[in-house]
């Protein structure tokens, strides 16, 4: 009887581990869309915008774009950024099962990365409401210098963060997926945020006007929810 009772507290203890990966990557893949969302909000400007300043990081519909867009992204951002963190959460718990220690350390890079992503986010929901309160005075000189220093002075973090979030946890799941230690099919390693973004670039290349900022400026987003889809997969 107690190997039976084993047996069954096994399996419940098994159920109940799958349901829980089940519900957070559904979480994660919610979590994604709804940073695609707030992406969209932030960087939809169409085909007449120009890059302004010598590093052209200033956008020149940024005059005209309504301070709400900015507010709203900032706010589906500070819900999106957690939950799509889930979906990833979930797929390392797969993982797991058969290398902990590598679980665990993605979990925390990914984790970090995440953190930073809400940084980035918010940065950048900043910066048109900067110039916008600057331009408000005529003084383009001033408010290209403002928003150029406060991109320098962030700058190793943004990358270095953003590299933790979209570029090392792609490539530590496309080398997992293609040996085999995710048991996923191997068409798989395009669905991460660091493959779907560089689709996202190519389609703007184009220079096609309908790919000018979608789906580039929401490629990420969308690959983030993907870390979901493959939690349910397995």
């Amino acid at each position: 009887m107690e190997g039976f009772a084993d047996k069954a507290c096994r399996e419940i203890e098994e159920k109940g581990s799958g349901i829980v990966e089940q519900i957070l990557a559904i979480i994660g893949i919610i979590g994604g869309l709804l940073c695609a969302v707030a992406d969209l909000l932030l960087d939809i400007k169409g085909a007449d915008n120009v890059k302004l300043g010598k590093t052209k990081v200033i956008d020149s519909k940024w005059a005209e774009m309504s301070h709400g867009r900015f507010v709203w992204s900032g706010i589906l951002a500070m819900f999106a950024v957690p939950m799509y963190s889930c979906g990833f959460v979930a797929l390392m718990m797969q993982l797991y099962k058969t290398n902990e220690k590598l679980s665990i350390g993605m979990i925390i890079i990914f984790l970090c990365g995440a953190m930073g992503g809400f940084m980035i986010h918010t940065f950048l929901c900043m910066q048109p409401t900067i110039y916008q309160k600057i331009m408000a005075r005529n003084d383009a000189e001033l408010a290209e210098d403002v928003i150029e220093s406060i991109f320098r002075q962030i700058y190793v973090p943004f990358f270095t963060l953003y590299s933790m979030l979209v570029i090392i946890p792609a490539i530590v799941v496309m080398v997992l997926i293609g040996m085999k230690i995710l048991p996923l099919p191997m068409w798989c390693m395009i669905l991460n945020p660091l493959v779907i973004q560089i689709i996202g670039l190519l389609f703007r290349a184009t220079k096609r006007k309908i790919f000018i900022d979608a789906p580039s400026c929401c490629a990420a987003s969308i690959g983030l929810a993907m870390y979901g889809v493959l939690a349910l997969m397995m």
